[in-house]
This record gives C-alpha cells, sequence and structure tokens, in this order.
C-alpha cells in the first residue's frame, strides 16, 4: 500500500504527457525537487486541476515519495496561497516565466532544505505583493539564490570600484589578468542586487540590466554544470523594452 506525505509545494514546470497526462515538477519543503504524473487533468476526478500548473503556483499536496527520480502520484491538492497580481500583470507573470525556469535549472537535489525553500517561496510571494516591483527583481533574486547554491561571494567585503572574478567569486581592486570578471558598474550592480532586502527601490538602467544579466549567465555557467542559457529570455527583454 503507497505511503503519502503531506507537503508544501512551488509548481516549477508542467510536461504534456499523451493526450491527456502531465508531468509536474515541484520543489518541496519536505522532499526539495519530485516529479509526479497526473493523468487525465482535463477530467472532474482530477486530483489538481490544470489552473494549478501554472509557474510558481503555491499548493498543498498529500503525494506518495519513491526518490531516486521515479514518478509519484498526487492524491489530493489544494491552492496554498492565491497570486492577486501575477497572472493579471504581463511584466509580474513573465518574470514568474523566468524564475520558474531558473529555478527549475539549479533545485536538483531530492533533500529537505527548508531555508532554500522558504527563500524561493518568499521571492514568488514578493513577486506577487511587492506594489512597485523593480525591472531588476529577477536579477535580485538570481544573485541571492548563488547563496543557496553554495557559490556566493562575501559582498562585505567589496569595496568601491571592485571588479568581481567570476571564477575565483572574489572582488578585486583590478581586473583580473587569468578569469572572465565583471567591470567596475556591473559590480556596483552586482552588489546592489545581492543586498536589495525587498524593499525600497532598486534602479538599475536597460542597458546595466543587460550588463548584469549577461555576467550573471557567465558566472552560473562556470560554477553550475549545464546550467546553460534561458528560453524565456526573450519574453522579458521585449517587456522592458
Amino acid at each position: 500500500m503507497a505511503r503519502y506525505y503531506s507537503s508544501k509545494a512551488i509548481v516549477l514546470s508542467a510536461l504534456k504527457y499523451g493526450d491527456t497526462s502531465r508531468i509536474i515538477r515541484l520543489y518541496t519543503d519536505k522532499f526539495g525537487l519530485v516529479s509526479v504524473l497526473i493523468n487525465s487533468i482535463s477530467s472532474k476526478k482530477s486530483s489538481v486541476r490544470s489552473s494549478m500548473l501554472l509557474p510558481l503556483t503555491l499548493l498543498e499536496i498529500i503525494h506518495t515519495y519513491r526518490g531516486d527520480d521515479k514518478l509519484d502520484r498526487i492524491k489530493e491538492a489544494k491552492m496554498d496561497l492565491t497570486y492577486s497580481a501575477i497572472p493579471y500583470d504581463p511584466v509580474r507573470n513573465a518574470s514568474a516565466l523566468f524564475l520558474a525556469e531558473l529555478f527549475g535549472k539549479v533545485l536538483r537535489e531530492e533533500i529537505e532544505n527548508i531555508e532554500k525553500f522558504n527563500f524561493v517561496r518568499s521571492a514568488c510571494l514578493a513577486l506577487d505583493t511587492l506594489e512597485n516591483l523593480p525591472a531588476a527583481f529577477h536579477l535580485s533574486i538570481w544573485c541571492k539564490l548563488t547563496f543557496y547554491l553554495g557559490f556566493s561571494p562575501d559582498v562585505n567585503q567589496a569595496k568601491m570600484g571592485d571588479y568581481f572574478d567570476l571564477k575565483d567569486g572574489e572582488f578585486l581592486s583590478q581586473p583580473s589578468e587569468l578569469h572572465p570578471y565583471l567591470n567596475q558598474g556591473t559590480t556596483k550592480n552586482f552588489i546592489k542586487a545581492m543586498s536589495w532586502g525587498f524593499e525600497g527601490p532598486l534602479i538599475m538602467p536597460k542597458k546595466e540590466r543587460k550588463d548584469l544579466f549577461d555576467g550573471l549567465l557567465k558566472f552560473m555557467n562556470i560554477h553550475y554544470d549545464g546550467f546553460g542559457n534561458f528560453k524565456t529570455t526573450p519574453i522579458l527583454r521585449e517587456l522592458f523594452n
């Protein structure tokens, strides 16, 4: 007889499987990343409604857990919290797509990590509830996420005018001669985005946001195997142009 567990979960992606089934990747507070198979998603008897499968949806689920990349099943599901802004605001919605893709790239472990889960959930809630969403919000979340991935620099050691060495993860007074680095302006914005606490302004012009995005992409591909590129980037750039 299957054993069931109760978890809070965040939807990362939904992949069509056959005509009516979906494979859902969820990030949970109890087991980290899990994948579940949902049959007959459009059926009235389905435990999960199609509206629950949007990126970053917050759920409470009763589910099996078998580990070892095996597909689990959901017995019951309900909304943990219903967003009031993300579904109706194109900028927030595009940011949710980007963050879901970002989280899907790096949240791979099948272990409990409450601190990391709470950070991801708080990012989702901030995206929905902040009155004035900065254009660089997604970049700040990306910067902060490196702390939970184990290669975040100590921004308290940075000084005005430093360069950030992307390979060694250190702040330097001169550009690195051996490794790729962020220039002084982008390093300053990296520190700003890393230090922003979901309150107050986070001002970063479009060109500077692009430079930071490109720098973070290099940083991740140096330190995180198989990170690659983003499919959602063109959507963000179109909205922020």
